[in-house]
């Protein structure tokens, strides 16, 4: 992905004692968090102005630009998935 720019990873977090869903849009690909359990969004930086993020209680809509290049990555930065 690199070759592409520079990539940035963004954090999406559930808080101490709750459960939070984090569904990424238009593919629909879902994760569930709880306790504090975070996941990131690996993409190049020239992406982010064009994500689209929203929020609701439990749960984050992340609206990506597509196709794309990203890449999901549990909290120890190991590569789970990718939209």
């Amino acid at each position: 992905m690199s070759k592409d720019g520079q990539v940035v990873d963004l954090k999406f977090m559930a808080a101490q004692g709750e459960n939070v869903e984090v569904c990424f849009e238009p593919v629909g690909t879902t994760f569930s968090l709880s306790d504090g359990e975070s996941i990131f969004l690996r993409t190049v930086i020239a992406n982010v102005a064009s994500l689209e993020i929203i929020s609701w209680p439990k749960g984050i809509g992340v609206w990506v630009p597509y196709p794309g290049n990203y890449t999901i990555l549990d909290s120890e930065g190991n590569e789970i998935d990718t939209l």
